[in-house]
């Protein structure tokens, strides 16, 4: 190294050196430590974990600046004087932060879709489940007397452009592309009102989930139908008896109707009742769950409402059948294979236990302490 022969000496050492050690082979080294000393010391990496599982528990998002902000002397790298850059915060992250357990630490993952609660949803969501619960109902008396039903609809598009533009939307946060052409329009998302504003291009078709008992039904409600107000609730109300009717023959049919808070059902100010909806249950000799007052009922429930879940089926199914030339499919067309997805529900899905899950999604949301389900 360096030039020059090693001397007879130098020479004589290391063969000594390689008979002494039974096990050398070339390259072997004693040399216990390599490289440069870590820029962040085991105790500084420690003291940025704990800040950063620390205020992410209290809503705020870990991020490069805030772990500059709330560990200022932590950060700093003993060989400049300066903040480390963002890789190492990062690598702290990834290996000693974590949620639950220290063998499941962060990663930086795809977001659900979901959209966070706030403190004081939580709270009343909590609130509202021990008050579900201090009824003492039996698990059986939710299936007996419950009958699961919503307001839904959808946009039919009727030019091609539309179509494409609501397949676009539909898009993942994921999807198959080269590098360097994630920017390109045919890889990115559409805006979601696409699929959720009618427009000159599109047809709107109500329609209405009907879960009871182990099984699902599906109410078509028309293009002509007044949609989430007190005059559609109350044609809802005249449907779900019509459905009932036909699914339960026998003397004690299911009388309870539980829906959302939706504005059709119940005043958006105070949470009362709307009298054309009360009118209706009471012509056809129905209740709510909530009765005429529904303000303690959070308007953030859908993860424990069971015909949401049905509707999530329909929707996945409907998608995975849409016709090659959507623009073309009359609105007849759609309502075959709506009714299809719902008799697919019914024959391949579990409807059953999903009728029974209402007490235990309950318990779920008081475990959680009223946090989203994790399920």
């Amino acid at each position: 190294m360096g030039g020059g022969a090693p001397g007879r000496d130098a020479v004589r050492q290391f063969l000594a050196k390689v008979d002494a050690d039974e096990d050398w082979y070339p390259g072997k080294t004693a040399q216990t430590t390599f490289g440069r000393k870590p820029a962040l010391s085991g105790q500084n990496r420690a003291s940025i974990a704990r800040s950063m599982m620390a205020l992410k528990e209290h809503g705020a998002e870990p991020t490069y600046a805030l772990a500059c902000g709330s560990c200022p002397q932590a950060v700093i790298n003993p060989s400049t004087g300066k903040p480390v850059d963002k890789k190492r915060i990062y690598d702290v992250m990834r290996e000693s932060c974590y949620d639950e357990v220290p063998e499941e630490p962060w990663a930086h993952r795809p977001r659900l879709s979901k959209t966070s609660l706030s403190a004081d949803v939580i709270e009343n969501r909590h609130t509202w489940a021990e008050w579900v619960k201090s009824l003492n109902h039996r698990p059986s008396w939710y299936y007996d007397h419950l009958v699961w039903t919503d307001l839904c609809n959808s946009i039919l598009p009727r030019s091609i452009s539309k179509a494409k533009e609501q397949a676009q939307a539909r898009k993942g946060s994921k999807g198959w592309m080269s590098e360097g052409t994630q920017m390109y329009s045919q890889n990115l998302r559409a805006a979601k009102t696409a699929l959720k504003q009618n427009s000159w291009d599109t047809i709107r078709v109500w329609w209405a989930p009907v879960l009871l008992r182990g099984k699902v039904h599906v109410e078509l409600l028309g293009v002509d139908f007044p949609g989430e107000t007190p005059a559609g609730a109350a044609l809802l109300v005249a449907k779900v008896r019509s459905a009932i009717n036909v699914r339960c023959q026998t003397a004690d049919k299911p009388d309870t109707l539980f829906v959302d808070r939706g504005r059709g059902f119940y005043n958006t100010g105070n949470g009362k009742i709307t009298a054309d909806f009360a009118a209706a249950l009471r012509t056809h000799s129905l209740q709510v769950f909530m009765g005429s007052d529904a303000a303690r009922q959070p308007g953030n429930l859908q993860d424990l409402m069971l015909h949401e879940t049905v509707v999530a089926w329909v929707r996945r199914l409907m998608a995975a059948s849409t016709p090659a030339a959507p623009w073309n499919e009359s609105v007849e067309q759609y309502g075959q294979r709506l009714r299809a997805a719902f008799a697919k529900c019914n024959s391949d899905y579990d409807v059953e236990s999903l009728s029974r899950e209402f007490p235990e999604r309950v318990q779920s949301v008081l475990d959680a302490g009223g946090d989203r389900l994790c399920k």
